[in-house]
């Protein structure tokens, strides 16, 4: 076992196929292929199933990817160390995401600073993001909370509040907010349990004991506008993804509380390691920019 075979076994972990890790690494596909081989070797197992285009994890890769990933991040961050430079040439840096309208001039700004680093993105609400982050499926996170979680390095980016979502024929069109009581009885187009959006509006509405009748639920924000675009419901959506649709509005809830932050989170021990070190000072200057 080496430092190539277990970079070459995390970096197919990351991508799901061999040609994207080649490509991430910048090397040939053979070569990853020899390396996972002799790495599935050396542990007396396979670390790999296909399925249809893309690559699994068996329970083997689940049980040693936390660990391999730790020793990868240590040493790249000792070879930026040793090299004296925080310039990053090359690497890749794995990012869960709920908010990518918060993220996107975040990765900008990065990639202008670190072009060679390749930014592999997954989408999830924010407590399957957390997950993710915890089993070191990925590195970073950008997720809504309502107050950091003792558990990761949680550092706050920007403000957000949940607001109501209207189409143009509803007679909420022309006013700029409403009243919690003013949305018992109107049928709400909702995300999944698991989304951080709908916690914090229903924990809010259960505080003010206002009943809400659930139309629909969604997996994804932009199905949740599609369908309130539609004329099927009212929705909510954090002020700064409402976007640019001009088919839905966004209007503010009076009289309840519904704000919360977006957190770039990590691992406590990966905070100051290499990539990721970079990405919470550019994520922090950008936020700071924000606010300016």
């Amino acid at each position: 076992m080496n430092f190539a075979q277990l970079r070459a076994f995390n970096a197919v972990a990351t991508h799901r196929t061999f040609m994207a890790a080649a490509q991430a690494l910048g090397v040939t596909q053979s070569a990853i292929t020899q390396n996972i081989k002799a790495l599935e070797e050396s542990v007396g197992t396979s670390l790999f199933t296909r399925t249809g285009t893309r690559i699994e994890l068996t329970a083997s890769a689940y049980d040693l990817l936390p660990r391999v990933r730790e020793v990868v991040l240590a040493l790249e961050d000792l070879g930026s160390r040793i090299s004296k430079t925080r310039d990053l040439r090359l690497g890749h840096l794995s990012i869960g995401l709920c908010a990518p309208y918060v993220a996107m001039p975040i990765f900008e700004r990065f990639s202008q600073s670190y072009p060679g680093v390749t930014l592999n993105v997954r989408l999830g609400n924010s407590s399957s993001l957390l997950d993710l982050v915890a089993q070191h499926a990925v590195d970073v996170a950008i997720v809504t909370l309502l107050e950091p979680d003792d558990d990761f390095v949680c550092e706050r980016l920007v403000d957000q509040e949940v607001m109501i979502l209207v189409h143009q024929g509803h007679p909420w069109w022309q006013v700029d907010q409403v009243t919690a009581k003013g949305l018992a009885g109107q049928p709400f187009i909702l995300r999944e349990t698991g989304s951080m959006t709908r916690q914090i509006f229903e924990r809010a509405m259960s505080k003010l004991a206002v009943p809400i009748s659930t139309r629909l639920v969604l997996g994804s924000r932009e199905a949740v506008k599609e369908a309130v675009a539609a004329g099927l419901g009212i929705g909510i959506v954090l002020n700064r993804e409402i976007g640019q649709d001009a088919r839905v509005k966004g209007i503010r809830l009076k009289g309840a509380d519904v704000s919360a932050g977006e957190y770039l989170v990590t691992l406590p021990r990966n905070r100051e390691r290499g990539v990721i070190r970079e990405f919470f000072a550019t994520a922090c200057d950008q936020a700071a920019d924000g606010k300016g």
